[in-house]
This record gives structure tokens, sequence and C-alpha cells, in this order.
């Protein structure tokens, strides 16, 4: 028996590269932008305390092999506004409000340890190039030190680690071969090597978080969206709703609930199958997404019937304005299979504190409207179809 060829996905996945991290969806990229600042945020003092250890143990070295002042003086100054900056941050408050972005917070965040460790890096190629130190070793092994924990606590920003790590290893590595003795050409491949492996280490942890990200969002979705249509499902529309109800609950503009219900489809599924009854649900799906404006929601609550969730609406004139321009995208015919059918549909409004106040009274207040729509289209189409009789 002939295996079954694997999914487009899958078939990338298998040919995807070690290095190579996952693509992240555009409808989660804030959610992901959010996890690195937090995560990023949390390690602020620690970042803080390894450059604090750094700068002193490079003080303490200074001094002790009778280095000129003017060539460490400026470790103290950094490393006392390191202190003040760490000890403010601890102290401020956990849940604390960014005036930016989360997206630009993390990008002052990698200029910040970019730059930190691009100056350290030079002032270590210079010691080591310079023979200012007689032990050439602790000033690259403090350095592989700093840029590994530094660049641990940045791994959730995959290119800000790998940047750390990059300009703070292998520079002073390919000095220490270049200029060195034996032994420090070996420490020198040696921090190479470490390097590599960590940036090895940092991708495979930041894959793990966007595959796990990635797939929560999945299951979310999954949870929370009609399988056949692609629109938001029950539950999630009950969601809505409740979020509506508290957003516009001290606001002078509302919002208005409109329950769409399609006219004769139980005849499409009893003449022409289920199968076209679910290709028509999605036209009918597509054609209600193409009517909605910006902030509407459009769900399908199940069978053939949609619910649709208009904000900012004051008056029962702009809901009907509203269910007018939804109704008009049944106008034109939809070719199904073959098949031209002609959809049409009744629509029910109810206003947010015109018609009720909660969820319960909203929709029982639509869907009163919805009925008594279709059984004035009943009546129009009875009356439409009567034989009309000469009196004489």
């Amino acid at each position: 028996m002939d295996s079954a060829p694997l999914p487009k996905e899958t078939w990338r996945a298998s040919w995807r590269t070690p290095w190579r991290s996952p693509e992240i969806p555009d409808d989660i990229r804030s959610s992901v932008e959010d996890m690195q600042l937090q995560r990023a945020l949390t390690h602020v003092p620690m970042i803080y305390l390894v450059g604090i250890f750094n700068l002193v143990a490079a003080m303490v070295l200074s001094a002790h092999e009778g280095v000129e002042p003017q060539y460490y003086a400026w470790m103290g100054v950094l490393a006392i506004g390191s202190a003040v900056r760490m000890i403010s941050w601890m102290r401020a408050p956990r849940h604390r409000s960014y005036g930016t972005s989360a997206q630009k917070t993390l990008h002052n965040l990698t200029v910040i340890s970019v730059g930190g460790i691009t100056f350290l890096s030079v002032w270590s190629v210079y010691a080591i190039s310079t023979d200012i130190f007689e032990n050439q070793m602790f000033i690259p092994t403090s350095l592989v030190f700093g840029s590994t924990c530094i660049a641990h606590c940045l791994a959730c920003i995959k290119k800000a680690a790998i940047t750390v790590l990059v300009v703070g290893v292998i520079p002073t590595a390919m000095a220490m071969i270049l200029v060195g003795g034996f032994d420090e050409m070996i420490m020198g491949w040696s921090m190479i090597t470490i390097a590599l492996l960590m940036v090895r280490f940092i991708i495979d942890s930041y894959n793990q978080i966007i595959s796990s990200l990635i797939m929560r969002n999945m299951i979310w979705k999954q949870a929370h969206s009609d399988p056949l249509t692609g629109l938001a499902n029950r539950r999630a529309m009950m969601n809505h709703l409740r979020v509506a109800e508290q957003a516009f609950a001290n606001h002078s503009t509302g919002f208005a609930v409109a329950l769409i219900d399609l006219d004769r489809f139980k005849q499409v599924n009893d003449n022409l199958g289920h199968d076209i009854g679910d290709q028509l649900l999605v036209e009918v799906a597509g054609r209600l997404k193409h009517s909605s404006a910006a902030g509407e929601i459009v769900g399908r609550l199940g069978g053939d019937e949609f619910l649709i969730l208009i904000p900012d609406i004051s008056s029962r004139e702009q809901a009907s304005a509203r269910a007018t321009a939804y109704l008009s995208g049944f106008a034109r015919p939809a070719h199904i299979s073959g098949h031209v059918l002609t959809a049409s549909a009744s629509i029910g409004t109810a206003v947010h504190a015109l018609d009720g106040h909660g969820t319960e009274q909203l929709l029982k207040a639509a869907d009163g409207a919805l009925y008594r729509m279709k059984r004035t289209s009943r009546s129009d189409r009875r009356s439409a179809n009567r034989p009309s009789r000469n009196i004489g």
C-alpha cells in the first residue's frame, strides 16, 4: 500500500534546518512580543548584576597589576550607575505601566545590551593587543562569562542574544588567536566553540517557546472558531458579547447584535444534499465577512444561524442600516457545484440598553425581531401567490 503524501506544512518542516526558527503568524505576533518583554524584563536585574560583577573584577585586577587608573576608572562609574539602576528597578512596582510599545521596549533593551557588550569587547581587544595586563586570560574569560549570562537572560529575544554572543566573544577570541601565544590560541578556539554551542542552545530554547505559543493559538482557534466557515463559534461570540457589555457600560454609545437566519435552508439540504448546504453556508459566511465593517465581529451560532456584533451603535436606526447592508450581500446568486442558488435571509437586531442589558435579553430581543421579520415575509409571499378575483 502506498503511503499518503505528507501535508505541505509537514514537508516543509522536515526540510527545515535546525538553525531556522518557525515563522510567527501575524495574529500572535503581539502575544509573542508581550511574552518576550515579560521574560526579558524579569532578567533585567541579572543583566545588571553580571555587568557589575565583571566591572568590579576587572577593576580589582587592574589595581592589583598596577595598571594606571585612567585605563579603568570609567569602570567604577559604570558599575555605580548599573547598581543604582538595578536597585531602582527591583524597588519599582512589579506591574508597571510602560509608556512605549512592547516592540520599542524590546528594541531599546537590545540596543543597551548589545551596545554595552560591544564597548567591553572593544576594550578587551585593546587590552589583549597592548599587553597592559600580565594575566591575559582573565579579561577574555570574564567577558565570555558575562556575554553568555546576558545571552541566556535574553534567550527569548533570539537576535539580541545571538548578537551579544557574537560581539562579546568572537572579536576577543580572534584577537587571542592572532596575537597571543599557544595557550591563548587554544583558549580563543575554546571560546568560539562555547559561543557556537550557546547559539544553538538559544535557538532551540527560542524555537520551543515560539512553537508552544503557535500550538496554544491553534488550540484556542479550534475551541473558538467554527470548523466549517472559520467564523467565531457560539462560545467565542458569547465571550465577545460579555466583553462588549463591560467595554460599553459607561459609554454614551453602545453596541447592537444582529441575528441572521437563512430562509428555506432546509429545502437546500433536502433537495440538493448536505454537501451543497455546507458549501452554501461557507459562501454566506464569506459574504457576511465581506460586508462587515471595521470592529464588527461575525460568528456562526450553529446550523444556518449567524450572529453579528456591531459596536458604536446608539439607535435602532443605525442598527437597521447595518442590517440592510448585510442583507444586500445576499442579492447576488451563488454558483455552487453547477447549481445557481439565490440565498435569502431574515435578520433581527437589538440595541444594547434600548432592547436589553444582558446577553440573554439582547439575544432574546434579536430573536423576536428575527421571527417577526420571518412572519412578515411569509405573509407577503402568501399575498403575492394568492390568485386575484374580480368582484363584479
